[in-house]
């Protein structure tokens, strides 16, 4: 046999290869940009709805959602997929047929759902926020690092334009030393704040309600629970803080780079009780120093609760309204202010405009091709699988963080956090708010 190779036997030789690089163990599946990626999406309705534009173009194999009438507009667009009411079904049945999987439930199932597609290696897209529990957040962002997949939460205003502006100029000392913010929502847009059960309603043909409350304890169906307003119950949903606080707050987290909290504390509330989430709230959190800050303190307000509002803005003739807006974010700095309108940092401001106007704008930082972009890219091998800005390591620290609110406010009062050993150090009783007890066969999968 010759020794030389022709050229069909080189590109042969090279494709088989090529193939063996990109199939080795503890890698992810690379792909070239042409190629369709299988994916699957667990929870179709709401938000779930807002990603399936994302599977046009792609090889979309499997559709979840407990409520069967919530699939027929992605059944309609993927005709070809596989419909399932449990997604542990769907992941056993379907594991090899699936790249990456949009996870968009209420906030009770995200982490079962997730560390379940994490287990098996898939890339992940979830929506906000990350997890219904500070265990589950540290169990995820830390899963990632093991499994090193594509992952990104469904914050999409952490790709805005603004929110780089806002990391940029106090990264800049554009206002000195940031020492206080405040960031408030006009939620909730849903009821809660009462102490009685609302009344029972029946559970229609079309909807699995045992895997509808799936991690959850079980409770029977009562009005304002499926589908909207599961988020103002304590029992399945994060409240105001975990709706809105992923985008709120973002460009708090994102700019000020905390890593943890040293405390939270319950300054103020309203229609408190022990089935859903009061009707307004004021939180404070300590952050402590690090290497290029000291430390600072951040509060938040909801329920149209919203910090007084500053001189810059009230003594400002350039300025027609007086007032804040219904949500947003203010950092007072040693040298002046930054306000932020809107939930997605579209418009932040130094305040007074003049102190805009005179302010020479940094280097800029790298813009987004698009949150979903961003997540798909990684997922295809086209980046690295931490390439997503708001993937699960930077969004479970983020929403440990928000929830370490939620402990405070169900323990009535100031929490001291223990980051090492993710537990409160000052009231033993609030550590059953770190971790909840899952549903026999509902419980996280971490191998």
């Amino acid at each position: 046999m010759s020794s030389r190779m022709n050229r069909r036997q080189f590109l042969k030789c090279s494709a088989a290869a090529g193939a063996v690089i990109l199939a080795s163990p503890g890698m992810a599946t690379t792909y070239a940009q042409n190629k369709k990626l299988k994916l699957a999406y667990v929870a179709t309705g709401g938000r779930g709805g807002g990603h399936l534009g994302v599977g046009r173009g792609e090889n979309v194999t499997a559709i979840c959602d407990v409520d069967l009438g919530r699939t027929k507009k992605a059944k309609q667009m993927f005709p070809q997929a596989k419909v399932f009411q449990d997604y542990r079904k769907m992941f056993d049945q379907m594991h090899s047929q699936m790249d990456a999987v949009f996870v968009a439930t209420p906030d009770h199932h995200h982490a079962a759902a997730v560390s379940r597609a994490l287990s098996l290696g898939k890339h992940c897209y979830c929506e906000k926020p990350l997890t219904y529990s500070i265990h589950e957040a540290r169990v995820l962002a830390d899963l990632v690092r093991k499994k090193k997949v594509a992952t990104q939460m469904g914050n999409q205003g952490h790709a805005n334009d603004g929110n780089r502006r806002v990391v940029e100029w106090i990264r800049d000392g554009a206002i000195g030393t940031v020492k206080e913010v405040h960031t408030w929502t006009n939620r909730p847009v849903w009821p809660q704040g009462y102490a009685e059960l609302p009344p029972r309603v029946p559970v229609p043909p079309e909807l699995n309600w045992d895997c509808w409350i799936g991690p959850a304890r079980y409770i029977e169906r009562h009005k304002n629970m499926h589908s909207f307003a599961w988020r103002g119950w304590l029992e399945f949903g994060t409240g105001t803080i975990g709706d809105m606080g992923c985008h709120t707050w973002d460009c708090v987290w994102w700019s000020m780079d905390p890593k943890h909290a040293l405390s939270c504390e319950l300054i103020k509330v309203n229609g408190k009780n022990n089935i859903t989430h009061p009707k307004n709230m004021i939180l404070k959190w300590e952050f402590g120093p690090t290497a290029s800050r000291p430390g600072f303190v951040a509060y938040w307000h909801d329920g149209g609760w919203r910090p007084p509002v500053p001189d810059e803005i009230t003594n400002d003739p350039t300025r027609k309204k007086k007032q804040l807006c219904n949500s947003g974010s203010l950092f007072i700095g040693t040298k002046g202010k930054l306000y932020v309108e809107g939930d997605y940092c579209n418009s932040p401001r130094l305040i007074p405009e003049e102190a805009m106007k005179a302010y020479k704008q940094p280097e800029r930082m790298e813009r987004s091709p698009g949150h979903h972009k961003e997540f798909m890219m990684a997922a295809r091998g086209e980046k690295p699988w931490d390439f997503p800005k708001s993937n699960f390591t930077y969004g479970g620290p983020m929403v440990e963080a928000m929830l370490l609110g939620i402990v405070a406010l169900r323990a009535g009062g100031k929490v001291y956090w223990d980051p090492v050993n993710v537990k409160i150090k000052n009231n033993p009783r609030a550590n059953r708010y770190i971790q909840r007890v899952y549903r026999k066969g509902w419980e996280l999968v971490t191998a």
